[in-house]
């Protein structure tokens, strides 16, 4: 017993250490021909995952999600004068990605949650559209400490939208005039029984 609740604990305590990585979706539902708002956010631990150079690529439909490069936003610490730190972010056929170097401005790291990136997207098809990373190898996704030599470990969390025709379906209205005449007929038929 007390083997497994060291393992359970150590387990515990092993997931609270990772970064935790998110899309978060403005709305959950929309209709073909909206837009709303993919932000990507993280969270990591103040002290022990500090990063300086990051890679996070975040795949979806992107025939049927039109991005607008226009919208691109991150609250990752950027230099546009001197370009350190850097921040790039992207659209490639399946996919927006994000990357940020840092060589003398040092590491960055942030306790509370943050947009790593966020960017709009407009719906063009009916269906449900996945937001997902793949931590397969580190051409996907990667938050490295150089001082560490190490990667941070991560947690991801993806998201999907619905997108929906937004045509309402029709109600048939109710024959006013007919309900009217039939309430009347019932009384008049009432009242003659009795």
């Amino acid at each position: 017993m007390k083997k497994f609740l060291l393992t359970l604990a150590s387990l515990v305590a092993f997931s609270s250490q990772a970064a935790v990585i998110s899309v978060e979706l403005a709305d959950s539902e929309i209709a073909v021909g909206d837009t709303t708002t993919v932000n990507i956010t993280g969270e990591f631990d103040s002290q022990t995952e500090a990063f300086d150079v990051a890679l996070l690529r975040v795949f979806f439909d992107t025939s049927a999600l039109l991005v607008n490069s226009l919208t691109f936003a991150s609250d990752l610490p950027s230099d546009d004068v001197f370009f350190d730190p850097l921040v790039i972010i992207e659209e490639l056929p399946g996919e927006v990605s994000m990357g940020w170097f840092s060589s003398f401005a040092g590491t960055y790291t942030n306790p509370a949650p943050f947009s790593l990136f966020s960017f709009d997207v407009t719906a063009t098809t009916v269906g449900v559209f996945d937001f997902t990373f793949d931590s397969t190898n580190l051409d996907n996704l990667d938050f490295y400490n150089s001082e560490l030599q190490e990667s941070i470990a991560t947690e991801l969390n993806a998201a999907s939208l619905t997108v929906t025709d937004g045509v309402a379906a029709d109600v048939a209205a109710p024959q006013t005039a007919l309900l009217l005449a039939l309430a009347l007929g019932g009384l008049v038929v009432a009242r003659r029984r009795s």
